[in-house]
């Protein structure tokens, strides 16, 4: 065995499973510094307040706390995880309401994301870095700032809605479906989860503890990004693989090579023949009567009718000009 391509046991280990909460300011950036800094004064006594109100004193003193200048990012014990799931939201929105009137006086609107994950979290030098490293932690980050969530706030009353929360697949499926919240797997809409600045996607289950305006009368998935439609069976068919046809081609749709004649009638739908010149022919061109034209090379070998007006005129007397 090679010692030399064998891991060291600090990269070899899972790490403990934690909980792994973000909590992060909506639109920070569209406030002036001075607006910022008392949003970065006032939050953390916000989220202490809300977890000591959800019975979750613990949570501000957790495994971890690690401020993100617009936000914080919390690690605690993952027997926790239930509890916040359960009411840390709701308290959370709760105080900040109670705040509200306090923040519209300097013309602040204060609102928040929040993630909540659930994953190994391996072990870190507190004087060297405040939070983990890993999959998990970046994983939160991102959902947090999903055009998903971002949504929930945009299409709501900014003084009604005051927290927007989406929970990760490890969550519903380990504590919400498994039984351990009070909280039902109903109570939460499933959605793709994208974002295209971080090259992130994936999937989670958004609720607003005080829903508004759009949410309320077209629900929490109003104004979010769609996924791109399924393409037709039509556009397939033209997006699909190009064929090779052997010997006379009658209505042919789409080609690749054509060995042999070419007949598409009067249908006048347009007919595409590539390679042997890449010529495209049929409705885009000038089909005037009479009028005569050629584009690039028509190498078919046999006769290529492609219409009335195809380069090939056609006698009265119903023979082929030569």
């Amino acid at each position: 065995m090679d010692h030399e391509l064998e891991l060291p046991d600090s990269t070899r280990a899972l790490g403990e499973y934690r909980g792994i909460l973000a909590v992060d300011v909506h639109c920070f950036g569209r406030h002036n510094d001075a607006q910022q800094k008392m949003i970065t004064d006032l939050l953390p006594e916000i989220i202490q307040q809300s977890a000591s109100r959800a019975g979750l004193p613990q949570l501000w003193d957790g495994h971890f706390r690690a401020p993100r200048g617009d936000g914080y990012l919390f690690g605690f014990h993952v027997d926790l995880v239930s509890a916040v799931v359960d009411r840390f939201f709701d308290a959370l929105q709760g105080a900040m309401r109670q705040r509200a009137a306090q923040f519209r006086a300097a013309e602040i609107t204060l609102r928040v994301r929040t993630s909540l994950h659930l994953g190994p979290v391996q072990s870190f030098d507190a004087l060297l870095t405040d939070s983990p490293s890993g999959k998990v932690m970046v994983d939160t980050g991102r959902m947090v700032d999903a055009d998903s969530v971002r949504a929930l706030l945009d299409h709501s009353d900014p003084n009604v809605t005051f927290v927007a929360s989406v929970i990760s697949n490890a969550v519903m499926e380990h504590v919400v479906r498994a039984g351990r919240t009070a909280r039902k797997p109903s109570e939460f809409v499933e959605a793709p989860l994208q974002v295209d600045a971080k090259d992130y996607s994936g999937v989670g289950y958004l609720r607003v503890p005080a829903p508004s305006q759009k949410l309320l009368s077209s629900g929490l998935l109003f104004g979010q990004p769609e996924p791109d439609p399924e393409p037709t069976a039509e556009k397939r068919a033209i997006a699909g693989t190009a064929n090779d046809v052997h010997g006379r081609a009658d209505n042919v749709a789409q080609t690749h090579d054509v060995s042999g004649g070419i007949n598409q009638g009067m249908q006048n739908r347009g007919i595409v023949v590539k390679g042997n010149g890449n010529t495209t022919a049929g409705h885009g061109i000038d089909q005037s009567k009479d009028k005569q034209e050629f584009s690039g090379h028509f190498y078919t070998h046999g006769d290529a009718n492609f219409g009335p007006s195809s380069g090939r005129r056609i006698n009265t007397d119903d023979t082929v000009g030569r």
